[in-house]
């Protein structure tokens, strides 16, 4: 039995508390949550869901000081990556950093106006969407072994979104109003590019806010100003994801194994608390958090 049952998904937010028998570790094992300068990791035992590890900006003592006192003063995604052993840390407030989530040691940093998203790609570089500032609305590829440098850009208007698809050899990146597909163009050389292979046109009223990859369907959930999707890459089609849909400002979604989670805004961009339930978005429970400007949430897998 999950800690609280909820039918109507959007009252769920002014849920306080918990109640009821408490939630089975997910075998996802955890779940990051980020907002701030900030990172959580959350995991469930017998009492109710609890904050077990912790990353700050601010008091991290290896990042040079302009990225502790503003570049990452204002986190905005926290994806796990290399088997969960690091973090892929994006800030709108300009910064970007790869972080050992073991040692604390950052693998890689660089100044990024207004990055919302970011993904690994082959041969040890890295993608990251940028969104609406003067020297943003790209999406700016970086090697990972040369902090501060970046490789190219390419345009892409309010860049919400980048996730690198091994099993497509493609990166898909969202924007306000498509999703494009990039293939690697010359990798390996020292003049890397991509190359745009499709486009589609988001649903609803448009405005991406989130793009993540589904581990069983192979495809992804995607969120925009008013609604959640599931967009099947190979067909190029969106079909409403209805226990959420339509829900306005939904900022992430995170799809594991065996549940989902996500974020919706409830003040101005941020919220209060992220959102569990069942793949299928059934049996939703509310976990509160507290002292932070929560904007996204990825399952740990």
């Amino acid at each position: 039995m999950r800690i609280m049952r909820i039918v109507n998904v959007l009252a769920v937010f002014t849920f306080l508390g918990f109640s009821g028998a408490a939630r089975a570790e997910p075998p996802s094992g955890g779940l990051l949550a980020c907002g701030d300068d900030q990172v959580r990791l959350y995991r469930w035992d017998e009492a109710a869901p609890r904050e077990v590890w912790r990353w700050s900006a601010a008091t991290a003592k290896n990042l040079p000081a302009e990225y502790r006192t503003s570049l990452l003063s204002k986190i905005d995604d926290c994806k796990p990556v290399l088997e969960g052993r690091a973090i892929l840390i994006t800030a709108s407030t300009g910064g970007v950093v790869l972080l050992d989530r073991v040692t604390g040691a950052i693998w890689f940093r660089a100044m990024a106006p207004m990055a919302h998203s970011a993904t690994l790609l082959p041969g040890d570089r890295i993608a990251v969407a940028l969104s609406i500032q003067k020297a943003g609305d790209r999406l700016q590829i970086y090697d990972r072994t040369n902090s501060e440098h970046a490789l190219f850009h390419l345009p892409l208007p309010s860049g919400h979104g980048a996730v690198w698809d091994a099993a497509r050899q493609r990166l898909f990146a969202l924007s306000h109003d498509y999703i494009q597909a990039f293939s690697l163009v010359d990798w390996n050389t020292a003049t890397p590019s991509l190359r745009e292979e499709e486009r589609w046109d988001l649903p609803g009223r448009r405005d991406g806010h989130d793009m993540s990859h589904d581990p069983v369907t192979g495809n992804y959930f995607v969120t925009t100003d008013d609604g959640v999707w599931r967009f099947d890459a190979d067909a190029g089609t969106f079909a409403p994801f209805t226990p959420l849909n339509p829900a306005l400002r939904v900022k992430s979604i995170s799809p594991s194994l065996h549940d989902l989670a996500w974020t919706q805004a409830e003040e101005n961009w941020w919220a209060f608390g992220f959102m569990i339930a069942k793949r299928d978005g059934s049996d939703p429970e509310r976990v509160p958090v507290d002292g932070l400007h929560l904007y996204k949430v990825r399952w740990l897998q």
